[in-house]
């Protein structure tokens, strides 16, 4: 790939949103241990990532997962995804699932309860799933309805909704963002070369996302992986197809159904019309 036609792959993917995290270099460990702090809101001192699936290979059925799976040094896990677009289903509840899993599976027989270590569920959403705030960062747990009080803490999910994040006019104001909100824009921006000002503001301002850019760099030179990106849009703009084309089919059923309603009011008016005129007749002819 000449300099010249050099394209950014799309961050917002599950397959690159995962590569960029888990290549086997300083920059990709340091840009994971980076995300991970600002997620969460510790300093993560080190991280083990545990492979869960070659990510070069492809499944047209998109039944691959592209999670991060890790554990950190003090035995803390969590898992990392990519919601590149928007389902159909409750997020929400799926989420949860996972975060419990995750739990389940930090457990041996035989094991007591103070062997149970912090999981955390973190999901990057390229959509939004709560409308009734403008918050783009959420991170739930179990506490109570009625004073908040925690119950254990354990059990933990971080949505990050990337279209949330506002938009930045002044380059200055890059260094006074929380660092969530500085992974977010990158993300969101990475693969926008009209936003290179941006883009280079956002790896000044935190060294992180300076190893992520530089990390996602390398991987675009990888011609595999732009097939594997093209695969993955092509059945996402298949989906949406054929979403909008069933669309557009309930739609013309209801309009033929309305119009068909529409005749049979125009026919029922007539023949009442008509049953009131015979009846007219007959009260003159018995006269």
């Amino acid at each position: 790939m000449s300099t010249k036609e050099f394209r950014i792959l799309n961050p917002r993917l599950d397959v690159n949103f995962k590569a960029i995290f888990t290549q086997n270099s300083k920059d990709s460990r340091f840009a994971l241990k980076s995300f991970l702090t600002a997620a969460i809101g510790r300093k993560i001192k080190k991280v083990t990532v545990i492979e869960n699936e070659n990510p070069r290979q492809f499944d047209s059925q998109r039944g691959i997962s592209y999670d991060i799976n890790c554990i950190f040094e003090d035995d803390t896990c969590a898992q990392i995804e990519m919601q590149g677009f928007e389902k159909a289903y409750d997020y929400g509840k799926r989420a949860e699932y996972y975060a419990a899993r995750l739990l389940s599976s930090a457990i041996e027989v035989g094991d007591d309860w103070d062997s149970l270590p912090v999981v955390y569920q973190i999901s990057v959403l390229n959509f939004i799933y709560d409308d009734s705030n403008d918050n783009p960062i959420h991170q739930y747990t179990m506490i109570d309805r009625k004073d908040g009080a925690n119950l254990a803490g354990i059990l933990n999910v971080i949505f990050m909704e990337l279209p949330k994040i506002p938009e930045i006019s002044n380059l200055e104001d890059v260094k006074n963002l929380p660092s969530p909100v500085k992974w977010c824009k990158f993300l969101q921006i990475a693969d926008k070369q009209e936003k290179q000002d941006l883009i280079d503001a956002l790896a000044r301002s935190e060294e992180g996302i300076m190893k992520a850019e530089s990390t996602l760099k390398g991987i675009s030179m990888d011609r595999w992986r732009w097939i594997i990106q093209g695969q993955i849009e092509g059945i996402e703009r298949d989906r949406i197809s054929e979403i909008n084309a069933r669309k557009r089919e309930d739609e013309k059923r209801r309009i033929e159904d309305e119009k068909r309603r529409i005749e049979d009011e125009k026919r029922r008016i007539e023949d009442e019309r008509r049953a009131r005129e015979d009846e007219k007749r007959r009260i003159e002819d018995e006269k």
